[in-house]
């Protein structure tokens, strides 16, 4: 097997307006704590490569993701099933797609983006140099910063990853843990948030680092406890090396991967959505305004309204199908595989996959390619949770049916199957 590794900084100058943290905040950026990065590694075996790209950046839009595969896959011959293109989800860093009320993109950002992340592929292509030794580890991460925020008792505290030497290169390390990058709160500020602090940890070690951050739908750092937001480049440098030791702890106890063949697969899975009808919708659309004409600078109001006007289109046009699809994308190499899933979902969406392939190590990347909306679980969604509702109408899309993220994981896993051949 070959690998390689490339990064590049996307850190726009200031003035771009941030996403997330509430509605029609207008966040602009004065400046940056640290620079936000592009950073890719390249496999490649028997002739077939595939290319693991992560942003520090919430997420990305589905146009813009078919758009990049589509111009790698000219540049590149790479097929777009073997280009992952993974956001961390920091909630300090530009918008870099359209979320109603919480932050739209510039045309100059996005174009920008996209020459970079072309620019950050093909250096990692040509990076690819043969891998002396690769080792794999999965270690539990007991005494982490992650809990569950919607109070529920799933969390996911291990580490995962790979690590490969290449020859006449530093070391290549892929990681992956699970936990909201929303330490920081609304600062005017871009950051990475933990997951730059991490990988800053493993570069000081003369690693080259990529981080996945995992199915964090339902999972929030500590600090948030204790004060919503509250936390300060002091607790970003805290959870960097303390996640950072908890995966060299586990790269101390690896074990050989023994990589294959690079097989991928990829497939746009539908979610159930919720019965609704026109005349329900146009209902309520009528009920928003009303509120809007009482008190039109109410933010909840003025995205359920875009949202009810989104609905309308979508049934009238038959689009609620498309709208209500999901990618899930498996990249497997040997007996390791990275999954992409293209929602903010929720630790046991990932469990019900990794469950699926207990003999293999998975990596599972949440927030990839281009993301859809939250996908919560049947409690969530019966429970009307934030995930399942209030940000449904953020990111547009039409309100889940219960056991619709339960559906769509059982199916994801067939993907993450196909991808290893046992499927």
């Amino acid at each position: 097997m070959r690998a390689g590794y490339a990064n590049i900084d996307i850190t726009p100058p200031p003035g771009q307006e941030m996403t997330g943290y509430g509605y029609y905040l207008d966040r602009r950026a004065t400046g940056a704590l640290d620079r936000l990065m592009g950073r890719a590694v390249a496999l490649e075996q028997g002739g077939s490569s595939a290319v693991i790209v992560q942003l520090d950046l919430l997420a990305l839009s589905t146009t813009f993701v078919a758009h990049v595969r589509s111009r790698a896959a000219e540049l590149f011959a790479l097929p777009p099933e073997a280009l992952m293109l993974h956001c961390t989800h920091t909630h300090t860093g530009p918008a870099a797609m359209p979320l109603h009320g919480c932050g739209m993109p510039s045309e100059d950002f996005v174009f920008e983006l996209e020459h970079k992340l072309l620019k950050v592929i093909r250096a990692a292509l040509d990076d690819l140099r043969p891998v002396a030794a690769a080792r794999k580890f999965q270690t539990d991460f007991a005494e982490g910063f992650a809990h569950n925020r919607v109070g529920g008792t799933d969390l996911d505290t291990h580490v995962r990853g790979v690590a490969v030497d290449v020859e006449g290169g530093r070391p290549i390390l892929v990681l992956s843990y699970a936990c909201h990058p929303v330490t920081l709160g609304r600062l005017d500020r871009y950051s990475a948030d933990y997951c730059g602090a991490l990988i800053r940890e493993f570069n000081a070690y003369g690693i080259r680092a990529v981080y996945l951050n995992g199915c964090s739908g339902d999972i929030n750092p500590l600090s948030n406890t204790v004060n919503w937001g509250s936390g300060t480049q002091e607790t970003l440098q805290i959870y960097g090396r303390d996640l950072a030791a908890a995966a060299r702890r586990g790269l101390g106890a690896s074990v050989p991967w023994t990589p294959g063949p690079i097989r991928c697969a990829s497939r746009l899975i539908p979610l159930e959505a919720a019965p609704a009808n026109l005349e329900q919708l146009r209902t309520g659309l009528e009920q928003v305004r009303k509120r809007l004409a009482e008190c039109p600078e109410d933010g909840p109001s003025r995205v359920d309204e875009r949202w009810h006007e989104l609905q309308i289109s979508y049934h009238t046009t038959g689009a609620v199908g498309r709208e209500m699809s999901a990618e899930i994308q498996a990249i497997a190499c040997g007996d390791v595989y990275f999954a992409g899933l293209s929602a903010e979902a929720f630790t046991r969406l990932g469990q019900i996959i990794r469950d699926s392939a207990p003999s293999h190590l998975g990596l599972i990347a949440a927030t990839c390619n281009g993301v859809r909306g939250y996908i919560a679980t049947r409690e969530d969604v019966e429970g009307g949770g934030y995930a399942s509702a209030s940000a449904a109408k953020i990111y547009g899309m039409p309100l889940p049916a219960p056991g619709a993220g339960e559906k769509w994981a059982q199916e994801g896993a067939r993907v993450v199957a196909a991808a290893l051949g046992t499927g």
